[in-house]
């Protein structure tokens, strides 16, 4: 059955031809971006999320982009070559929405950890 649905710039053609449930093991399918990794920490005194490129190997910190916005952040990372995969910039954009919130709420970040809501 074709349904449309009526959208703000175009209309969209409902002509589902499968539904595949969601799934992710984070260890199992998690696969470590050649460029490198980071490491992402909430500034609460400058009001800022910091986040350290590092490379392998050696572990390196190569640089470190600043920012508040999570978007404008990944977009960097990206933009700056810092990432190679699509699995691993998802994953920025996850980690950084999740800083982003607990910088503007004031709540305690842990990298790859559930942010904690009081």
């Amino acid at each position: 059955m074709s349904e449309t649905i009526k959208g703000q710039y175009w209309d969209i053609h409902k002509k589902i031809e499968r539904i595949v449930d969601a799934s992710y093991d984070r260890i199992k399918d998690w696969v470590m971006d050649p460029r490198g990794y980071f490491l992402i920490k909430v500034d609460k005194d400058l009001k800022l999320i910091r986040v350290g490129f590092c490379t392998l190997p050696g572990n390196d910190m190569k640089a470190e982009v600043r920012g508040t916005a999570a978007i404008d952040i990944v977009n960097t990372l990206i933009r700056e070559g810092m990432i190679s995969s699509l699995q691993h910039a998802a994953d920025m954009g996850i980690e950084l929405e999740k800083a982003e919130l607990a910088l503007r709420y004031d709540l305690d970040y842990i990298q790859d950890d559930d942010l904690t809501l009081r």
